[in-house]
């Protein structure tokens, strides 16, 4: 779960540093709300990820999602890219725990 939930935050990371010059391009938009927005997105996703194997960790994962698809009501587009990360976070979480109970089983991966 660590590895998968991990690159969905760090690419999160990239998105949300993206996600500046594009909200930068609408003068209407206070550019140290588009400033706090990414950084809060980036110091949760770093949290969640130091913290992915506990409960905490899923949780800010969800969070950062959250910021994430609410930072689309300033740039229309992150509304799909966040939907896209959700989706892409369950799928991450979902599969990095049947993965980690066939580690603890000792029972071979396969794919179905």
């Amino acid at each position: 779960m660590r590895t998968l939930g991990s690159s969905v935050l760090a690419f999160e990371i990239i998105v949300a540093f993206l996600f500046i010059p594009a909200a930068f391009q609408n003068d209407e938009i206070n550019r140290s709300l588009v400033l706090a927005i990414f950084f809060t997105i980036t110091i949760f996703a770093i949290l969640a990820m130091g913290t992915i194997k506990k409960t905490l960790g899923i949780y800010l994962g969800y969070l950062t999602q959250i910021i994430l698809i609410a930072s689309g009501f300033l740039v229309k587009s992150m509304f799909f890219l966040g939907l896209v990360f959700l989706g892409l976070w369950i799928l991450a979480i979902r599969i990095g725990r049947k993965t980690d109970l066939m580690k603890e089983s000792g029972k071979p991966e396969t794919s179905k």
